[in-house]
């Protein structure tokens, strides 16, 4: 169902911007480039005691191609998982906010 993909294409953004703001507060710089394993490497850096973020941040990268061009659909458990993902990205973020 093409609303799976608008949800997951949400989640995958949110994702991005929450671990941008993360490496911004923690490192003073985010990753600007189109390789998406340096934003995981940076992401790494600013929480190395995180793992689980870094591969949140991986999974969701991998789905950003499907959720945004792909011609086929996910399914609203992908897209529930992709959420999850991003919404452990985002509590994430809130806390390096707060620190």
């Amino acid at each position: 169902m093409a609303s799976n993909n608008t949800t997951g294409l949400n989640a995958v953004n949110a994702g991005i911007a929450a671990a941008d703001a993360i490496c911004g507060s923690k490192l003073g710089y985010r990753s600007s480039g189109q390789d998406h394993k340096q934003a995981i490497g940076l992401l790494t850096q600013a929480l190395p005691e995180k793992r689980t973020a870094a591969r949140d941040l991986g999974r969701l990268l991998e789905a950003k191609t499907l959720t945004s061009y792909g011609a086929s659909h996910i399914t609203e458990a992908r897209a529930s998982e992709l959420l999850k993902y991003a919404s452990r990205l985002v509590d994430e973020m809130e806390a390096a906010l707060a620190s």
